[in-house]
């Protein structure tokens, strides 16, 4: 009967671990999908950015660069 007890311990410590880790690795991919939308957000927000005409950061640029090559 002991050894029983033991048995159903062990298997329940087993499982348990066992539950603790796809609980884990669940909230891993779940963060990973997370990061991976906000750099997505990042990346439209920069393609939208770059692709509005700014006629004064283009004059900008201009003179920077026209100031670094004189």
């Amino acid at each position: 009967m002991k050894f029983l007890m033991t048995l159903l311990g062990v298997l329940n410590k087993v499982l348990g671990l066992w539950n603790e880790h796809r609980w884990k690795r669940q909230g891993r991919q779940e963060t990973i999908k997370e990061m991976n939308d906000a750099i997505n957000e990042q990346i439209e927000l920069g393609a939208a950015a770059v692709s509005i005409p700014d006629l004064e950061r283009d004059e900008r640029l201009r003179d920077r660069f026209d100031r670094s090559r004189k």
